[in-house]
């Protein structure tokens, strides 16, 4: 329970320092101790708090139009996540995460996605499949809005939207684990402490510092989860 707890917490600095890195900090965490759907649930609806908590706190314009785009290849994309979560046994499901978290962060360093429709689809199936299967596919979409010339407030917000739709829909499809209520209660403290940090942590470092430090802390994280579950399961 303290790991969890601790997960939340650190995701949560993570992106509220950098914007973005909650699900890729938490979920490889989470999952190598619980494994399971339900353990992505549990990221996916804490995630879905925090950035419903960040849509109202930014300033900007939701541009509605990508999801034109955006709205079928995610569909898309959480069908296959779907397909993947029936047809992948639990007990891989820690490795393939941790992997896909470490797959998300080379993408978000080094894919540059361009801006045309067809470049949204691919990166809205991605998205919408990993999110969906494991919490962590949130790189593909990010990089294709930030290239789509907006002000910041108007990416961070559409980015939100579509973050809050893919967790939406992914909830019923992951389920959530049976915890009692008031663990429920210390994450939603924890998620809102860190978040609370992250932001003051923003306002210390630049913006290159603590996009460097986010990736850092995702590699650690994701790199242990791997060992761990590896070992875990040769064991």
């Amino acid at each position: 329970m303290a790991i969890v707890a601790g997960a939340i917490f650190l995701g949560a600095v993570v992106q509220g320092s950098s914007g973005l890195g909650f699900n890729l900090t938490a979920a490889p965490i989470v999952n190598s101790i619980m494994p399971g759907p339900s353990s992505v649930g549990l990221i996916n609806l804490f995630a879905l708090l925090q950035n419903s908590w960040l849509l109202t706190r930014e300033r900007g314009r939701i541009h509605w139009e990508a999801f034109r785009i955006l709205g079928p290849s995610l569909a898309v994309g959480v069908l296959i996540g779907f397909a993947m979560v029936k047809l992948i046994p639990d007990a891989v499901m820690p490795i393939l995460i941790a992997l896909s978290a470490l797959a998300s962060l080379i993408t978000l360093a080094f894919w540059k996605s361009g801006a045309r429709p067809a470049d949204g689809a691919i990166a809205g199936v991605w998205s919408g499949a990993i999110n969906t299967y494991a919490g962590v596919g949130g790189p593909p979409v990010a990089s294709y809005l930030i290239n789509q010339g907006w002000a910041h407030g108007d990416f961070l917000r559409t980015l939100q939207l579509v973050f809050i739709g893919i967790d939406i829909v992914s909830l019923p499809i992951l389920g959530l684990p049976a915890l009692p209520w008031w663990f429920y209660a210390i994450g939603v403290g924890c998620l809102l402490i860190g978040t609370g940090a992250g932001s003051l942590l923003r306002r210390r470092l630049s913006q290159a510092q603590a996009v460097r430090l986010s990736r850092t802390v995702i590699a650690v994280a994701a790199l242990t989860s791997l060992i761990y579950s590896t070992i875990t399961l040769l064991g």
